[in-house]
């Protein structure tokens, strides 16, 4: 016998004591399917179509700026700048990263390895990734930003993707930007 199970002696039951599973036993529970119920599959297809967190992918860039600054930092006090040298140096370059972050936008997109696949173990830099990548789908396939899935079988599905247009540009707020001529002087 061996953690309890089996005989406690082979002497009498006219077998070699030897444990093995019951192989002519039938079990029910490989046969029954469970089903997702609606709830399930709409959380499933929520977590499918979740979109980045802006800020925190804003603030995963920022985090990068200041450890570049900081080594810089140490860089120049292990060459003996003084000081003060050290710390404009620092804010000039914290100010040209910040602005050519600026100048990238809000989402930039990861680097992609040789098959085309983001690098990146962020959750949210692979979800702006999905995103992106469902967009160029989308615009290959030609649908409309406003597509609902399963509505192709719908008789008005044409009429409800134009209210959603209509009512996404009633949406929109436009501004005024100002032209300039040639000598840099603002026409109305």
């Amino acid at each position: 016998m061996y953690n309890g199970i089996g005989l406690q002696t082979a002497r009498g039951s006219g077998t070699n004591g030897y444990v093995q599973r019951n192989l002519g036993a039938i079990r029910h529970h490989k046969d029954k399917t469970t089903y997702k119920t609606e709830q399930q599959l709409q959380k499933l297809d929520e977590n499918i179509n979740k979109g980045p967190n802006i800020e925190i992918m804003i603030h995963e860039r920022k985090r990068k700026i200041e450890l570049k600054c900081l080594e810089m930092q140490e860089l120049m006090e292990e060459q003996g700048y003084e000081e003060a040298e050290v710390e404009e140096k620092v804010s000039l370059y914290r100010k040209m990263l910040l602005e050519k972050e600026q100048d990238a936008g809000v989402v930039s997109t990861p680097t992609l390895d040789e098959a085309g696949r983001p690098v990146t173990k962020d959750s949210h830099q692979l979800a702006e990734a999905n995103r992106a990548k469902n967009v160029k789908l989308r615009d290959a396939f030609g649908l409309s930003e406003f597509y609902v899935d399963g509505s192709s079988l719908d008789p008005n599905r044409k009429h409800k993707e134009l209210e959603a247009k209509a009512k996404a540009a009633a949406q929109t707020k436009y501004r005024y930007v100002p032209t300039f001529d040639v000598t840099g002087v603002q026409v109305a």
